[in-house]
Parts: C-alpha cells; sequence; structure tokens
C-alpha cells in the first residue's frame, strides 16, 4: 500500500510504503509526483517504509525507470525505514542521487520531516 501527501507551499511529498505495492498504485503515485515535479521543479521527498513486504515485479520495474527519469529532480531526500532498508536504498539508488539523502530509524518521522523542511544551505543551529 502507498500513501501520498503533498505540502505545495515546501515543495515536498510525504509518501508511506505498507504492506505490499501493486503495480497499479505505484503507477498511481508516480503519476501525482510527476505532476508535481513539473509544478515545482526539484522537489523535497519524505518516504516513510513500514513493515513493507515488497512490490509487484513490474512495480519495482516502474520504480527503477521512474528513478533514473527524474535523478535531478529531487533536492532533498529523507527515509525513515529500519537499518536494513537503509543499506540496500543506499547501494542500489543513493550513489546516483544529486541531492541530500538522510536516513532516519522507524519512530523519528519528526526529525525527518524538520530536518527536510530545514532551508537548503541555512547554517545548523
Amino acid at each position: 500500500m502507498l500513501s501520498y501527501k503533498e505540502y505545495d507551499n515546501a515543495q515536498a511529498v510525504e509518501i508511506v510504503l505498507q504492506s505490499r505495492v501493486s503495480t497499479e498504485e505505484f503507477d498511481r503515485v508516480a503519476r501525482q509526483l510527476e505532476a508535481f515535479i513539473a509544478r515545482h521543479g526539484h522537489v523535497r521527498v519524505l518516504e516513510i517504509v513500514k513493515d513493507f513486504e515488497g512490490m509487484d515485479a513490474s512495480a519495482f520495474w516502474h520504480d527503477i525507470k521512474f528513478s533514473l527519469r527524474h535523478l535531478k529532480d529531487f533536492s532533498r531526500v529523507a527515509i525513515v525505514a529500519n537499518p536494513d532498508m537503509h543499506h540496500l536504498w543506499s547501494s542500489l539508488v543513493a550513489p546516483f542521487m544529486a541531492c541530500e539523502v538522510e536516513h532516519f530509524a522507524p519512530g523519528e518521522e519528526e526529525a525527518a520531516r524538520d530536518w527536510l523542511m530545514w532551508p537548503e544551505g541555512a547554517a545548523d543551529i
């Protein structure tokens, strides 16, 4: 299951992955995110992974193609997932990302949102 929420004023989206993701769900969210990117250019993404059981093989392929098309469209990505998922994601996708990527443990959703929304180029306090 995928849920998707937009924050137009922050040029950010929040995507929650839970259970198993179907190709239809992935394609629906991908269309929404592409429209958001078209409106805003560079966007920020918060991805929260909860009890993720995987995705259809076709959805996985669509995800790879989507990611390759939009590698330069993300300005900041925050990922909330267990450490095993961090390592998998980092080894597969992060090396190709031209944006800031930060990982957070489950339960750190608010810290991830705070980091995601922090102004780019602002000094840390």
